[in-house]
């Protein structure tokens, strides 16, 4: 039978993987973006250019990556940033949905799961 503190952990360890994963997946994108201009191309872009998307890519990106550290380390505040962190996600690909719907959708359902599994285990 599985205890309720192990349930609490494995999801906290999901939410900290999850951010890992979406942290190191952002800061690569904003560096193709900063350097292939070819590859990505900037006339689909809603707002200002490729290179200010790839440089909030990146801060973004930092900013998940410390919010896993805090989250994995069970840090005070780290159940805090880390439902800000995955609130913030979820409404960007909200907006983001009828350019990316599949992976909008996906990105949506991991945030909704990172929120349920800290606020449940908090």
């Amino acid at each position: 039978m599985e205890s309720s503190t192990t349930r609490q952990s494995g999801w906290v360890m999901f939410a900290g993987i999850m951010f890992v994963v979406a942290g190191f997946a952002n800061i690569i994108w904003g560096i193709g973006a900063l350097s292939d201009k070819e590859y990505l191309p900037e006339q689909g872009l809603l707002f200002s250019t490729l290179t200010f998307w790839g440089w909030i890519a990146i801060i973004w990106g930092a900013l998940l990556l410390l919010g896993s550290y805090l989250v994995l380390m069970e840090s005070p505040s780290g159940r805090t940033t880390g439902i800000v962190l995955a609130v913030v996600s979820a409404v960007f690909w909200l907006f983001a949905l009828p350019v990316l719907p599949i992976f909008g959708l996906t990105a949506i359902l991991i945030d909704s799961l990172i929120i349920y599994g800290l606020t449940e285990s908090g």
